[in-house]
């Protein structure tokens, strides 16, 4: 019975122009831009949860999109943009001066409370 329905709508019109697409959507990618010199980009992320040691349970990444440097710093995960900003500012950025563009997979609210701490 299945043979003869799988011939069936391998034989109808209006089966086969209403069957949903069966192959995998490609996406391109789209790279980033190469930045001109270190610590004009950076991109910055936070992986945990992760068992807490120390009263930290999570790391903050912060790497330079030009010489690929990162800084891994400890964290807890309901770290705000603030504390981000801070901890940034004292542990990178105080030394090195500011990024002019930030990366982050945490969406654009996040990167704008973050930027708008880091600068003030």
């Amino acid at each position: 019975m299945l043979e003869d329905v799988k011939q069936y709508v391998a034989g109808c019109e209006k089966c086969q122009s209403n069957k949903p697409n069966q192959q995998p959507r490609r996406n391109n990618l789209h790279p980033n831009k190469i930045p001109k010199g270190p610590w004009e980009v950076i991109s910055i992320d936070l992986v945990g949860p992760l068992p807490e040691l120390s009263g930290h349970d999570g790391i903050l990444v912060i790497v330079d999109c030009f010489s690929k440097m990162a800084h891994y710093i400890p964290i807890s995960m309901n770290i705000t943009a603030q504390g981000v900003a801070k901890i940034s500012w004292d542990r990178v950025f105080k030394d090195i001066g500011l990024p002019q563009k930030v990366i982050s997979d945490r969406g654009p609210q996040f990167v704008s409370r973050f930027m708008k701490e880091l600068c003030s």
